[in-house]
């Protein structure tokens, strides 16, 4: 993996419905470039050269720009493009068997939807992070239910990185960030600004004096 610093920041995650090939990669360009420190590959097409050949360029065009590539549940993508590691559903393969295929170099992040038990579970796993959410009513998946703001102050305790995600934009990340939220994954609003790299560093600003991680058992 290489020596790129874990900071606070904005997670982007791909539409691959909306951006692919050349466009794809314009487009993720410009999200690092305006400062999203981890970048997440996500395609349901599957269609695997398809996929090959754009997890690979996407890590080219991160490491470029200091940011991790992480691969949206296919640990075998992961590890055949090698990214720097891979999300995971709660269908998915679990983080033991991921961190067995993968080796201990790799990122694991889990999504944990609202349940503290299986951020516990992943924590004890050997998970690298863990997402919540919805936060806020999502056009990418309108069904997910809107967490509960209560678990908030549970979530910003743990000891590894947490992710918020769902209908999230720059006024809804600002209150997010101070309160110990350390990642806000970002889709449709982050693709649909008509300046990409522009509304990357809009988030990126919101981070200023939270970008280091004090003591969290991080790389």
């Amino acid at each position: 993996m290489p020596r790129i610093k874990w900071r606070r920041g904005l997670y982007a995650i791909t539409d691959t419905t909306r951006f692919q090939g050349e466009e794809l990669y314009s487009a993720c360009t410009q999200a690092v470039r305006g400062g999203a420190v981890m970048l997440q590959y996500r395609d349901k097409s599957g269609n695997a050269a398809k996929r090959h050949a754009e997890a690979l360029q996407l890590r080219k065009i991160c490491h470029q720009h200091n940011a991790f590539l992480i691969i949206d549940n296919d640990h075998q993508l992961c590890h055949d493009v090698e990214a720097d590691g891979v999300h995971l559903g709660p269908k998915d393969l679990s983080v033991l068997d991921a961190r067995s295929l993968l080796g201990p170099g790799k990122i694991i992040g889990v999504s944990c939807h609202q349940s503290l038990a299986r951020a516990n579970q992943a924590l004890q796993e050997t998970a690298n992070y863990v997402s919540f959410g919805a936060f806020y009513p999502s056009k990418t998946r309108p069904d997910a239910k809107i967490i509960d703001k209560a678990l908030l102050k549970e979530i910003t305790k743990f000891p590894i990185p947490s992710v918020a995600i769902g209908g999230i934009t720059s006024e809804r990340a600002e209150a997010l960030i101070h309160q110990g939220i350390d990642h806000v994954a970002v889709i449709s609003d982050l693709w649909n600004a008509s300046n990409i790299e522009q509304y990357a560093k809009e988030f990126t600003q919101l981070f200023k004096g939270y970008e280091t991680f004090l003591d969290r058992g991080l790389m």
